[in-house]
């Protein structure tokens, strides 16, 4: 991780999809902004005195790496952001034609991006989801592709913030939904996610 000035701006950007912006899957809606993950982080640092800390929610439901890229100027270096957490890959991962190999080309690039313009990336892992979403082929596909995505980010050097082990063992509580499959972060989730992101940040903002 870069050390960043703790009194200087710092700006965090989080750009995925949509356990990123905070979706519920139930009512096939946006949630509360304040609900979401990135919402919860930034609070998290001004509670800690991080006044100059900004933290940016850039997700977008039902997107793939294809579209990270594509936005990554106006989303990532229009905000100038020196931190960049990525959560993409589950709208990768369920289709039918799911390619792994294309994927880890998707992110790479995108780490690459970053690493041109010294910006730190970070990345979620895929998290979890229900069985009857996608089928068990699609669910069972997932810890190939996390362990992939680790491999990755390993050889990068891009710290990885564990959303898969995390929250697979106990849905009913990490995920929001009850009348559909189960996909979607709940706001208990996405506090738990915000404070993995603060452990792991926080040291290197002195």
């Amino acid at each position: 991780m870069k050390i960043l000035d703790r009194n200087k701006p710092v700006n965090i950007v989080c750009f995925g999809d949509s356990n990123t912006r905070y979706y519920l899957g139930d009512t096939q809606q946006d949630g509360p902004r304040q609900e979401a993950y990135p919402e919860v982080l930034q609070e998290l640092f001004w509670e800690a005195g991080y006044e100059q800390v900004r933290v940016l929610n850039c997700g977008v439901s039902d997107t793939q790496t294809d579209f990270a890229i594509a936005n990554f100027q106006a989303s990532v270096v229009d905000n100038e952001a020196d931190i960049c957490i990525f959560g993409f890959g589950t709208n990768c991962v369920r289709q039918e034609d799911a390619d792994l190999e294309g994927y880890l080309e998707d992110m790479a690039h995108l780490f690459s991006l970053c690493k041109r313009r010294e910006i730190q990336p970070m990345s979620l892992l895929i998290p979890w989801y229900a069985e009857d979403y996608c089928g068990l082929e699609g669910q069972m596909r997932l810890p190939g592709w996390n362990s992939s995505l680790c491999e990755l980010c390993m050889i990068r050097n891009v710290p990885v913030l564990d959303t898969y082990n995390a929250f697979s063992g106990d849905p009913d509580g990490f995920f929001s939904e009850v009348a559909t499959p189960k996909r979607h972060y709940s706001a208990r989730a996405t506090r738990v996610v915000a404070e993995m992101a603060f452990a792991m940040i926080a040291p290197y903002i002195r």
